[in-house]
């Protein structure tokens, strides 16, 4: 006991002075964190949450839409649970990453959190879509005879939704990210430079214009970094409903 505590000691100081040895202080590596600790939270809940609420708010027009045989109303009106958690949840989600940009945005918090908030609300949509909707959509979908446990049932969902969800938010969380870092370069400017990264994956020898061409539809359609991206919203997406469905069990016993 006596190693392990000296062990621990000795781990500490070295990463104290690899720390004070780069110049960078604890504050920087973690920025901002009497901010982030309690947004995140509210991040991590509000999408279950906020489409709870406005499901039961809903409840009583699209019952009064279904009895009176308005599809469209109906249609309409549910809409409002689907879109709408993303929609509150993008200035918290624009907090947290305007809390890790302030090395390339030396804005105050209170104004950098706006910049790129447009894309970010789109993929914000996206995101709760595919936690909340797509996920119930998929599980509901998948064969019996591939899982019957409603564990299974609900990963397998959360994962497709997460594969496409991830993809449909890819770009608009890079040019979120772009407006965030870069505040001053305009949008066009920030695809265009996506679209210029591209072509270095399109060969050199084809034709100036159809070499623009397929660099815009690979930068659009096949964006760099897609892979990594995904494969952490099927992630988020698998733990988060997970968590909320063994909730939803230990209430129900």
């Amino acid at each position: 006991a006596i190693q392990s505590t000296m062990a621990k000691d000795a781990a500490g100081k070295a990463a104290a002075s690899a720390v004070k040895s780069s110049g960078i202080s604890m504050a920087q590596m973690f920025p901002e964190m009497h901010v982030q600790i309690p947004t995140r939270v509210m991040y991590i809940n509000g999408f279950k949450l906020s489409r709870q609420w406005l499901a039961g708010l809903v409840e009583e027009p699209v019952a009064a839409a279904t009895a009176r045989g308005d599809e469209q109303a109906r249609s309409l009106i549910m809409l409002i649970p689907a879109l709408l958690p993303g929609v509150l949840m993008t200035p918290i989600s624009s907090v947290l990453e305007a809390c890790n940009a302030g090395h390339s945005n030396p804005e105050p918090l209170y104004r950098r959190w706006i910049r790129g908030v447009v894309p970010r609300c789109g993929r914000e949509i996206i995101f709760g879509l595919g936690l909340n909707n797509l996920t119930d959509w998929a599980e509901e979908r998948i064969p019996r005879d591939v899982c019957e446990t409603k564990v299974l049932r609900n990963a397998l969902g959360s994962m497709t939704a997460g594969v496409i969800s991830g993809y449909f938010s890819h770009v608009p969380h890079n040019l979120s990210t772009m407006k965030l870092l870069q505040p001053n370069v305009s949008y066009s400017v920030h695809v265009q430079s996506l679209v210029n990264a591209a072509k270095q994956r399109v060969p050199s020898t084809m034709p100036g214009p159809a070499r623009e061409v397929a660099a815009t539809a690979l930068a659009l359609i096949l964006p760099k970094g897609l892979a990594i991206r995904t494969t952490q919203v099927v992630g988020s997406f698998t733990l988060l409903n997970g968590i909320s469905h063994l909730l939803d069990t230990s209430n129900r016993h």
